[in-house]
């Protein structure tokens, strides 16, 4: 058999009413949190309340941070960074999408650690130990909540970059669907596409091994079957799909992604468009390019698990999601602009695939989408 490597230290609960069940058990951990999350959904839905209400119970001290952009750079890490410091934390709680938990592991990195963000881009090594970070996920895509990776905006160089580190995965995960009750369907369904992404990336990785292939696989399976009957409100789906963007972000862990995630923050940088809707736009047509061009068998193989990769754009259109940029607003005097962004978006992960694409592979895949 192949070699085979995996490691996961999070500790997960998958629950419904979860959050009061487990997070006194942050107190384990630290003897003051740091709440990382954006500005709107906790608020609006009331979590950050009830978050509040089960800390002054359990007589936990807490600060909040509440100034996670949906697109986090390296200024908004900055700032969360100097505010740990100041209100002396030592544990991170990180509630939100990717952009909460991505910004709360590198202010878990940065706290201890001297230096800038960017000189931690790439495989991190760190000289001193992260603070711990507990994670609660509100959306069903990232996979964040255990994986070993932080993505942020670096606006000099007009793309996105990643941190890789084992030690910036989070020790506890707290998943309760309850949570998705109040997820908007759109939000569902590029969230969950997200998730279709990384499964469908990481299994077609050339460092992809049996374990990782067990759950990216298992992902699509789950993904295909219940995503739609998500997106149309059946919370027995919405519970499949959010444990579905776990087992995605496992397979990840391992293997990274390959160029849907590279091209799709192309779109991303340039229009703001949401990350897992880029995703969801790119992906058949890249799956299709792939085809023919050296992955032939393994999109067969992978077409048993998801069916033809030409009723992807039909399923994809069925969640209320485009299958083109031009519906997008994308402007086609900007398709060279999205080549040269995709080109840097997919340095590393091309590494990880059989060939190097070349401008001109780019140029067709871009114009094919618009």
């Amino acid at each position: 058999m192949e070699k085979i490597y995996f490691f996961s230290p999070t500790k997960i609960y998958f629950e419904r009413n979860g959050i009061d069940k487990y997070l006194p058990l942050i107190k384990n951990y630290g003897k003051k949190v740091l709440i990382v999350s954006g500005k709107n959904f906790v608020y609006k839905t009331g979590l950050i309340e009830k978050i509040k209400g089960i800390m002054e119970k359990e007589k936990i001290e807490y600060s909040i941070f509440s100034n996670v952009n949906p697109e986090p750079d390296i200024e908004n890490v900055e700032k969360g960074v100097e505010f740990c410091i100041k209100e002396r934390c030592d544990v991170i709680l990180a509630i939100g999408g990717g952009s909460a938990m991505d910004v709360g592991k590198c202010i878990a990195a940065m706290v201890k650690n001297p230096g800038n963000l960017r000189n931690y881009f790439g495989e991190a090594h760190f000289e001193n130990e992260v603070l711990p970070i507990i994670a609660i996920p509100t959306t069903c895509g990232t996979g964040s909540e255990v994986t070993r990776y932080a993505v942020i905006v670096d606006k000099r160089e007009n793309t996105k970059k990643t941190m890789s580190s084992e030690k910036i995965m989070p020790v506890l995960a707290i998943m309760d669907p309850n949570i998705l009750d109040y997820l908007p369907s759109q939000l569902i369904a590029a969230t969950g596409m997200d998730a279709f992404s990384h499964s469908a990336e990481s299994y077609l990785a050339i460092n992809s091994d049996f374990i990782s292939q067990i759950f990216s696989i298992e992902s699509l399976k789950l993904l295909k079957e219940n995503l739609k009957k998500a997106v149309d409100g059946d919370k027995e789906s919405k519970e499949n799909v959010f444990l579905a963007s776990t087992f995605a972000g496992y397979s990840i862990n391992k293997t990274g992604t390959i160029i849907v995630h590279g091209i799709g923050y192309s779109l991303t940088i340039k229009y703001g468009i949401h990350h897992g809707t880029a995703n969801a736009v790119f992906l058949p047509y890249v799956l299709e390019f792939l085809k023919r061009n050296n992955y032939k068998n393994e999109i067969e193989e992978m077409e048993k698990i998801i069916g033809p990769i030409y009723e992807l754009k039909n399923f994809i259109s069925s969640i209320g999601l485009p299958t083109k940029l031009r519906e997008m607003g994308v402007k086609e005097k900007d398709i060279e602009e999205l080549v040269d962004l995709s080109i840097k978006g997919c340095e590393r992960a091309m590494k990880r695939m059989k060939f190097t694409l070349k401008r001109e592979d780019f140029l067709e895949l871009i114009k094919s989408t618009f």
